[in-house]
């Protein structure tokens, strides 16, 4: 019969692979490997070890839990940081931050606009999922949901300062050449008829007629980054 013996040394620990036999009415040992010390080893892999034992000898790996472990929820803390990193990075959470002292805002801003960039990045979807979704990150303050709207309020209002300000930090970040731009519309529906100032009907991309729209043109250079943007009624040409 074979086990794991484990013999302190000097100490340390050292693994072996032993079998026992009974000769003439002895039981006799024998070192059939040796696995070395147990500081050779992370706990992880002697988990591991573990586990793959008693999965070939016919068991549950997830027995060995005993049932008293499981999945209450899962957070997501790496969007937090790569977004909180690119803000000060091109310096928008100060930009952000003078937006709110000179408004008065009396809501976090930077946050709102960080929920909005995290779901952007992660799963793009409507503000009322993103205010729903916002306890999965680790790193985000509460937001209310009418926050998140007046937040757009506010991008939309310093739509060409910040534009402007992500521009001119990319020139001296990157060192930025602007000798040839290139310049590309689409058209965005939507599921409402609601017609008004920007959302009409007018010839659509998608090929969604009878749908209220709006045309975007976007300006990239020839590195494809974004210089700008503009919307326009969805009956413009």
């Amino acid at each position: 019969m074979a086990y794991l013996k484990v013999d302190n040394k000097n100490g340390e620990q050292y693994i072996r692979i032993v079998s026992s036999h009974r000769i003439n009415g002895k039981y006799v040992k024998k070192t059939l490997y040796s696995l070395g010390k147990v500081s050779d080893y992370t706990p992880s892999m002697l988990k591991r070890f573990g586990e793959r034992f008693y999965e070939l000898g016919g068991g549950d790996p997830k027995e060995l839990l005993g049932g008293g472990v499981q999945e209450i929820d899962r957070y997501n803390y790496g969007y937090s940081q790569v977004v909180d990193k690119a803000l000060a990075y091109y310096g928008l959470d100060k930009l952000l931050g003078n937006i709110v002292k000179r408004k008065k805002l009396k809501y976090d801003l930077l946050n709102a606009v960080k929920l909005m960039l995290i779901e952007r990045l992660h799963d793009p979807c409507s503000k009322r999922i993103s205010y729903l979704d916002q306890e999965e990150y680790l790193g985000v303050s509460t937001v209310e949901l009418h926050h998140l709207y007046r937040s757009l309020d506010q991008l939309s209002r310093h739509a060409k300062t910040i534009q402007r300000f992500i521009f001119n930090k990319g020139l001296n970040l990157f060192n930025q050449k602007l000798d040839v731009v290139f310049y590309d519309v689409t058209t965005f529906y939507f599921d409402s008829d609601k017609a008004d100032d920007l959302r009409k009907k007018g010839f659509s991309k998608d090929g969604k007629t009878g749908k209220v729209q709006v045309v975007f043109g976007l300006l990239i250079d020839k590195n494809k980054n974004p210089i700008g943007y503009r919307l326009y009624a969805g009956d413009q040409y």
